[in-house]
Order: structure tokens, then C-alpha cells, then sequence
């Protein structure tokens, strides 16, 4: 074949099929140890990527989370109980010949059935027993099967993306909300064996998911907060005990006239919420909101 064919066809294919390797070597298992949630602006930033390339970082639903952070809703720490608890399990696998550079790959799974359990029993409840670095998990049965996203390692700090990435967080409870990512990149630093020391992950989340998964899914969640806060039906205290979760949603989203209860359209029709969830990004041609977090990962071994 001429040089000038060789040109012509690698001009037609993906890099990796001529001379660009993609990811190779070991695989290795990781589960999210820690998750961090913006609570103020400065980690909304902190916490974001650049995710449509105009040099601008994106986490506006980040940014969404550190206002209600601001109301009083304690957003990390249900996200923290969760992982504690093994309701929310993030397995994350990482492919690279080389820990410090070159070509890599990371892809996250919802996880299911910790070895040792989350928590040691119903009573004294000591929890987060899987975190030690020596758990074992199978992947989740609903879990999307995404492709990892693909990128380099330059002085030990990865940067893969775009691609699609599923991620879970709590908000009133510890059920967790899945979140379906798309265009979604990464940012690792701090890369071993053991563990990865930071891990930045963006995306963002379709305006159609949002409106029709994620505010259903945040109702269900602080609805029963707000029935076992604030038992009576008179407002403006409505029984609510002072100080509660439960009289922070009802500040927040019991519209006039007030009844001393919330709907989905009051979540979705709030003020607000409805200046904070406008779409930031197109990202795929879809109109979306972006999203960024911070976890800390241990190594774990991820059962077939």
C-alpha cells in the first residue's frame, strides 16, 4: 500500500486504528469510598469540567445542590450515609498499562451484594465494613453497561470523555436517584493500586430525564420527611418540629395557599428550582443540565 492509500485511509478511521492505542493492561476494580456534593459556589466550580469545550466549567445542577445545601437541606450528608450504608454502590474500573501515563480508560457500574456486608447489624448499625479496600461486589442487575470513557494519563492525571456515565446520589433519604449521564467526562489524580485519591466526574443530565425521573424521584424522597416532621394540617407551623427537614421542604416548596403539604408540580414549578434546573448545555443536540462531583475511590475486587 502507497504511503498517499495509508494517508487517504487513516484520514477515514478512527484514530486507534491507525498507530493511536487505545486502552490496554489490567483492569483494575475500585469502589467509591467517598462522594462529595457541592454545598457552596467555590465547590460547584471545584467539582465541575468543561463538558461542550467553550473553556467555561459546567455543574450548574451542582450548583442546584449547593443552594439547597443553603436552605438546610443536608444533601452530603445523605449522600455519606448512603455509601456508608451500601445503599448507594459505585464500582469503577479503571484500564491502563501504566499508572502515570498513557493511554487509559474508566468506566462506572452500580454495584449490589457487598462482601463483607455494608453494616455489621440491625442494632448497633456500624456501618461502611466494605470500604476497607478488601470488599467484594457484583455488579447490579440494572446497572447500564456503558462503554468506558477513553483518555490519556499525563503526569499521573487522567482526563477521558465524552461518553455516557451512570451515577447515584441521595438527597432527603439514602434511596438513591440514578442519574444517566451523557457527554460525560473525567478528571483522576492520585492514581494506585489501592485507590483513587480524586476523581471528578461531569455530565449532563437530559432536561426530558429530569423533569420526568429525577423531580418524581426527589418528591418521593422528602415527601415522607415532611408526613413524619409535620404531622398537623394548620398552617404556617403545620406541627412541624423546630428545626426539621421536613419544616425546611415545606418553607421551601409549600405554595399558596399553603396546606402543610407538596406536590411534584410544586417541586417543578418553584421558583427557584426553576431558575436554578434551566438547561446550561446542549450536549448530543439535547437541551441538558450539567452536573459534577467529587469522589475518593478504594480498590475492590468486582465479581463476574
Amino acid at each position: 500500500m502507497s504511503r498517499l492509500h495509508l494517508l487517504l485511509l487513516c484520514s477515514a478511521l478512527p484514530l486507534v486504528a491507525c498507530g493511536e492505542d487505545g486502552p490496554s493492561g489490567p483492569v483494575r476494580g475500585y469502589v467509591v469510598s467517598e462522594a462529595s456534593v457541592p454545598t457552596s459556589n467555590p465547590q460547584a466550580t471545584e467539582f465541575g469540567l468543561d463538558l461542550n469545550g467553550d473553556k467555561v466549567v459546567d455543574n450548574q445542577l451542582g450548583a442546584v445542590l449547593a443552594a439547597l445545601s443553603s436552605q438546610g437541606f443536608k444533601v452530603q450528608d445523605a449522600v455519606t450515609t448512603a455509601i456508608k450504608e451500601g445503599s448507594i454502590i459505585l464500582l469503577v474500573e479503571f484500564q491502563a498499562g501504566n499508572l502515570a501515563s498513557g493511554a487509559a480508560g474508566l468506566a462506572v457500574k452500580l454495584g449490589d451484594a457487598p462482601m463483607p456486608a455494608a453494616c455489621s447489624s440491625t442494632t448497633d448499625m456500624v456501618c461502611g465494613h466494605h470500604l476497607d479496600g478488601n470488599g467484594s461486589f457484583a455488579v447490579a442487575a440494572g446497572s447500564p453497561q456503558n462503554a468506558a470513557v477513553e483518555g490519556k494519563i499525563v503526569g499521573g492525571t487522567f482526563n477521558g470523555g465524552p461518553g455516557d456515565i451512570a451515577l447515584e446520589i441521595a438527597l432527603g433519604g439514602t434511596t438513591p436517584i440514578q442519574l444517566d449521564l451523557i457527554g460525560a467526562r473525567a478528571k483522576a489524580s492520585g492514581i494506585t493500586e489501592a485507590g483513587i485519591d480524586s476523581l471528578v466526574v461531569g455530565g449532563a443530565l437530559p432536561i426530558d430525564d429530569l423533569n420526568t425521573k429525577v423531580i418524581p424521584a426527589i418528591y418521593a424522597q422528602i415527601a415522607p420527611l415532611v408526613s413524619a416532621d409535620c404531622p398537623g394540617t394548620v398552617p404556617p407551623d403545620c406541627g412541624c418540629a423546630t428545626g426539621s427537614t421536613g419544616r425546611t421542604i415545606l418553607n421551601l416548596f409549600d405554595a399558596v395557599p399553603k396546606d402543610c403539604k407538596i406536590t411534584v408540580d410544586e417541586i417543578a414549578n418553584n421558583t427557584l428550582i426553576k431558575s436554578l434546573l434551566a438547561p446550561d448545555v446542549t450536549i448530543e443536540g439535547k437541551m441538558a443540565l450539567s452536573l459534577g462531583l467529587k469522589v475518593k475511590t478504594v480498590k475492590a475486587t468486582i465479581r463476574p
